[in-house]
């Protein structure tokens, strides 16, 4: 049984271990606080105590076959050394697969499609955690598009007014970011990746039918400089076989009685 531990049981890092451990895997979840621990324990869930500020990260943590790392920047200062504290663990170049969630904002803001080796942004804290990993043979750092599913739907964040609403959207259901981990993992991938649904929609276009489905009232969409910069996801599909569930965000689920805004 291919053990998982998972730095960062945040909605993506919970949601994902849920279902691995679901699918047969040993999976094991870092927490800080109590409460998770306990949410953890009523998903009968292998807990790790971490404390990133204390530099508290137990060898538990480093005993695994794959080790995925979501911890969000905003959460942590420093970050680099965060990451340079984790990589100096004398068990880390033992993990078969260091999984690192990215995020596409770090492509430079331009029109230009985005690639794998498009032009990054500088001083910038997930670039220089991707740098470190990238010094190892055991990494897979995805970058992530707009990760949207469950309570995160696009109109949510738009009340009154869509600036730039004929820009096209780059996003990625929650339930497919995690079905792409699962291929990841399954099929041991190194590298860095672009993941992101395969259509790109309109703002206006999303958000004209979220509150066609959920009955709220339409803002107010301006035109404004229409972005066509599209996350380019060839390298991912060719290293793995994946059917999408959701391949478009115009047709993300959405839940029903969701309170708007």
């Amino acid at each position: 049984m291919k053990k998982i531990a998972i730095l960062g049981a945040g909605w993506l890092g919970f949601n994902l271990a849920k279902q691995l451990q679901k699918d047969g895997y040993k999976v094991s979840c870092s927490y800080r606080h109590r409460l998770l621990k306990l949410t953890l324990q009523e998903a009968k869930i292998d807990s790790i105590f971490v404390d990133l500020d204390e530099n508290i990260l137990p060898e538990k943590l480093f005993n695994t076959d794959v080790l995925c790392i979501f911890i969000p920047p905003s959460q942590n200062k420093e970050y680099k050394k965060i990451f340079q504290k984790i990589t100096e663990n004398r068990n880390f170049d033992k993990i078969k697969q260091v999984i690192f969630s990215s995020s596409t904002s770090i492509y430079q803001n331009t029109n230009d499609d985005k690639r794998e080796n498009s032009s990054l942004k500088t001083d910038n804290q997930i670039v220089e955690a991707e740098k470190i990993l990238e010094k190892f043979s055991n990494n897979c750092i995805l970058r992530f598009a707009g990760l949207m599913g469950e309570e995160r739907y696009l109109a949510k964040y738009y009340s009154s007014t869509v600036q730039n609403a004929q820009t096209i959207v780059n996003h990625i259901h929650l339930e497919d970011a995690i079905g792409i981990i699962e291929e990841i993992i399954s099929k041991n991938v190194r590298g860095t990746y672009n993941i992101c649904a395969p259509l790109h929609p309109t703002k206006e276009k999303v958000i004209k039918e979220q509150c066609k489905i959920l009955n709220h009232k339409e803002p107010f969409f301006e035109k404004g400089d229409n972005k066509k910069a599209v996350i380019i996801t060839d390298k991912i599909d060719k290293k793995i076989f994946y059917m999408y569930k959701h391949p478009s965000p115009i047709h993300f689920p959405l839940i029903k009685n969701q309170a708007p805004f």
